[in-house]
């Protein structure tokens, strides 16, 4: 079955949502980008695939990834 993962990661200054060959958008802060990322993954996991969500921390680390359905 497929699978969409998006990531939430730092570029430069700013953040930014990553997928396959996909990024979008330029937040100035972490929280604004995760919540348009899971705004961006509601949309996938309401036609019935499952998302996994990554998160980078300030450090650069990406979290183990968050399941949202």
């Amino acid at each position: 079955m497929t699978e969409v993962h998006y990531g939430v990661v730092r570029v430069g200054e700013v953040w930014s949502i990553i997928g396959d060959h996909l990024r979008v958008g330029r937040y100035p802060t972490r929280d604004l980008a995760q919540a348009a990322a899971v705004r961006l993954a509601q949309q996938a996991s309401g036609v019935g695939l499952p998302v996994h969500m990554h998160f980078q921390d300030d450090s650069g680390e990406l979290l183990k990834p968050t399941f949202l359905g």
